[in-house]
């Protein structure tokens, strides 16, 4: 049984939740680690009486690769699919990313707006564009 558009939406929200949730705050980290269909649900997903859920970490440098090319979010929607159906839902969460926090330096800046002017009009003729 496939699921519903209006529930592909719900599980994707909560997906996206439940991953955001993760990696911004420690305590719900914990607590998927340790009961993983309870923080599922907290994140607002599905989780039916006497489904379990396997949690599966990697990191970013193994996304697309091996077991972590689950992580793609059509592939986790047919995870979550088949967990349904069989009893174990499979929900693929990748460690924190790290962001660079670096600040461009007056060159690296020049050099990304390169000193152009664009407009935000989508009218090819728009005379305020100077690009």
């Amino acid at each position: 049984m496939s699921l519903t558009l209006t529930e592909r939406r719900r599980f994707v929200d909560a997906y996206s939740t439940l991953l955001l949730s993760s990696w911004g705050d420690e305590g719900f980290a914990r607590r998927l680690h340790h009961d993983p269909v309870s923080a599922a649900q907290e994140a607002g997903m599905s989780i039916p009486a006497g489904v379990t859920v396997t949690i599966v970490r990697h990191t970013a440098d193994q996304i697309g690769a091996g077991d972590a090319a689950s992580s793609d979010l059509e592939a986790q929607v047919g995870l979550y699919e088949e967990g349904l159906r069989t009893g174990d839902v499979v929900l693929h969460v990748p460690e924190t990313p790290v962001l660079d926090t670096a600040e461009l330096s007056l060159d690296e800046l020049g050099a990304v707006a390169a000193g152009a002017t664009y407009c935000c009009c989508c009218c090819p003729a728009c005379s305020s564009c100077t690009v």
